[in-house]
């Protein structure tokens, strides 16, 4: 009886080592596999760095983006480059003193960048997509980017730190770069909804999808907007609830003032 019991505690330890480490082994194959394709993709990263966006003291809580001519073109190149040798890239979204940066990918669904690099193999954190309904030139009423909220703060996961409001208020702007052209993005709204919520509704009129970005804020800034106005949202899981969606959502624009 002794020796039978032994045998099982034997075999229970076993197994829990074999557990153990097949979950580091799938964790370290997992970083790996990311370092790997964050160097295959280095080399169409745009540089931000040649844009400015300074702190105008005169206007309350707004911002003087300045995007200099040769600065344009230079990221209009960059992109370009990358939407030639990346298949399904649409452009980069970059929000600045956070961990998004990443290129925009563009397919005939919303599954197949859930757990696909930007070269199309496999990797479990995905790539940063588009809604496949949304216009790929970014010209539509609203137009949808996603990306899991991953615990290494990689992805969206920085979309839910949005919700604080002092985060918020220090996080106040993004980059669009296409191949055509260098947008500002400024944020003015946190939503939360579920994975249904009309908010995702892309053949909604202007008037309807302000309606729902007010009435499911957690943040919303009264800002000057119009019905010509585009809208950009960066969408993820809020948190263990699958079904749950934080929804940060910022206003296209190309002048320099917002």
């Amino acid at each position: 009886m002794k020796k039978k019991s032994k045998i099982i505690r034997i075999g229970l330890a076993v197994a829990a080592a074999a557990l153990l480490f097949g979950g580091l082994f799938l964790l370290f194959r997992d970083d790996v596999q990311v370092k790997i394709q964050e160097e295959k993709i280095k080399p169409f990263v745009p540089d931000f760095t040649l844009l400015e966006v300074q702190e105008d003291n005169d206007q309350e809580e707004e911002n003087n983006a300045e995007i200099p001519s040769e600065a344009e073109e230079k990221l209009k190149e960059q992109t370009q480059e990358l939407c030639a040798n990346v298949d399904n890239s649409i452009g980069w979204i970059n929000v600045p003193k956070t961990k998004i940066n990443y290129p925009v990918m563009y397919s005939g669904d919303n599954d197949f960048y859930l757990h696909r690099a930007t070269d199309g193999s496999y990797l479990y954190v995905g790539s940063i997509f588009m809604d496949y309904r949304c216009n790929a030139d970014f010209s539509g009423v609203s137009s949808i980017l996603y990306g899991h909220n991953m615990d290494n703060g990689s992805m969206f996961a920085d979309v839910i730190n949005f919700m604080d409001r002092a985060y918020f208020d220090n996080h106040r702007y993004g980059w669009l770069t296409t191949e055509n052209d260098v947008f500002c993005v400024y944020f003015f709204a946190v939503d939360q909804t579920e994975n249904t919520g009309k908010i995702y509704d892309t053949e909604s009129d202007w008037r309807t999808v302000m309606s729902e970005v007010v009435n499911r804020a957690v943040i919303y800034d009264d800002i000057e907007i119009s019905n010509t106005d585009r809208l950009l949202m960066l969408s993820t899981c809020t948190g263990t609830n699958s079904d749950s969606r934080t929804v940060l959502v910022g206003k296209i624009t190309e002048d320099e003032n917002l």
